[in-house]
């Protein structure tokens, strides 16, 4: 549901105080928000890569067992990978995702 005009408003009239009474704390706060998109971004496309990888190993296990196998195996740890990066907690004792 998106906001109405008047809620739109105060939530500006909010931004601009805070970035007006402490600037540090807004550009920190604008970082994190960054941080996190990119952390969300990179999990996905990992998950998407592993998941394709992980499909062509058992698309290959058909034809060379041990390499369908290994490349399977492969896949299914980047999809674990992208998943804890998702997951875990920012290391610098910042606020949680």
């Amino acid at each position: 549901m998106p906001l109405s005009e008047d809620d739109q408003r105060r939530l500006e009239q909010i931004e601009r105080a805070l970035t007006r009474d402490d600037p540090g704390f807004a550009d920190r706060i604008g970082a994190v928000t960054w941080r996190r998109r990119r952390r969300l971004i990179t999990s996905i496309v990992v998950f998407a890569l592993g998941m394709v990888v992980l499909i062509t190993g058992l698309v290959t296990t058909h034809a060379w067992l041990v390499i369908g196998v290994l490349v399977s195996v492969i896949g299914a740890a980047a999809m674990a990978v992208s998943a804890v990066l998702l997951l875990r907690r920012p290391s610098r004792g910042g606020p949680p995702p």
